[in-house]
């Protein structure tokens, strides 16, 4: 499976590309401008994106970021310096909830930390 939004990756990964809407929402959410992490092309994550069942919207990098800026459980300068660096440790697989309608994408979520920017 491969798309211009997502890659499979040998070993089951999947690079998830960053889409202009999703840059958009990142910046907005960090109150950054996009040129801010223009070096980040996509991230590693270990299962294929998907579409919310209330919008439509495919998950993403955005969903992730604005769920951690709602529920306290990162800083803004630590989710940028994220975006810049990459993850510094694991993180556990947790829920996920649709930046744009705030619905629940099912399952669990998880990054690599491997190559996680690529």
């Amino acid at each position: 499976m491969s798309n211009e939004m997502q890659e499979l990756l040998p070993g089951g990964s999947v690079r998830w590309v960053l889409s202009k809407e999703e840059r958009q929402s990142i910046a907005e959410s960090l109150d950054i401008e996009e040129h801010t992490f223009s070096k980040l092309k996509g991230n590693i994550m270990t299962r294929t994106r998907e579409a919310c069942q209330e919008c439509g919207k495919l998950s993403g990098l955005d969903d992730f970021i604005q769920n951690a800026m709602e529920m306290g459980v990162h800083s803004r300068d630590f989710i940028i310096d994220v975006l810049h660096h990459g993850p510094q440790a694991a993180s556990p697989a947790h829920g996920l909830q649709c930046s744009k309608c705030g619905e629940h994408f099912e399952g669990v979520w998880a990054w690599e930390t491997e190559d996680w920017a690529q």
